[in-house]
């Protein structure tokens, strides 16, 4: 047995990179697609512009519920429509849930200040008392 020099070839090992290139290129049209429609989407899929305030800071709790109100007066719990009295059953079953829960609202910045005002009576008169108004930093 020879186990010489003049057994081994001199063949040049190559790494082919086009497969590579084109599969980093696709990864990264996939992400820079996904990442576009992750932004346009809200909150439950609701677009609300909510007013600017210098502080918007919300004490972290356990439990919250979203209201969104939208510009033309509707208010939406996780994803329903509901009227002020279809609210009042919504809100009395999620007290009876969970009284603690916090209560969010969201309200497009054309909203009548007295929607609101009566969202939030609704939520007090069934017992949730921990309420917020969702807004952007300025």
């Amino acid at each position: 047995m020879n186990f010489g020099s003049d057994q081994l070839q001199d063949e040049e090992i190559t790494l082919e990179l086009t497969p590579l290139i084109d599969m980093v290129f696709q990864l990264l049209i996939f992400f820079m697609l996904t990442t576009t429609f992750a932004v346009n989407v809200k909150e439950g899929g609701i677009e609300v512009e909510l007013p600017k305030a210098k502080s918007t800071q919300i004490a972290s709790m356990t439990k919250h519920l979203v209201i969104a109100i939208l510009k033309d007066g509707r208010m939406i719990v996780g994803g329903e429509t509901h009227s002020v009295d279809s609210l009042r059953q919504k809100l009395t079953e999620i007290y009876k849930e969970n009284p603690k829960t916090m209560v969010v609202m969201q309200a497009d910045t054309t909203v009548d200040h007295g929607t609101v005002v009566r969202a939030m009576d609704i939520a007090a008169e069934v017992g949730l008392k921990r309420l917020a108004i969702a807004t952007v930093e300025e």
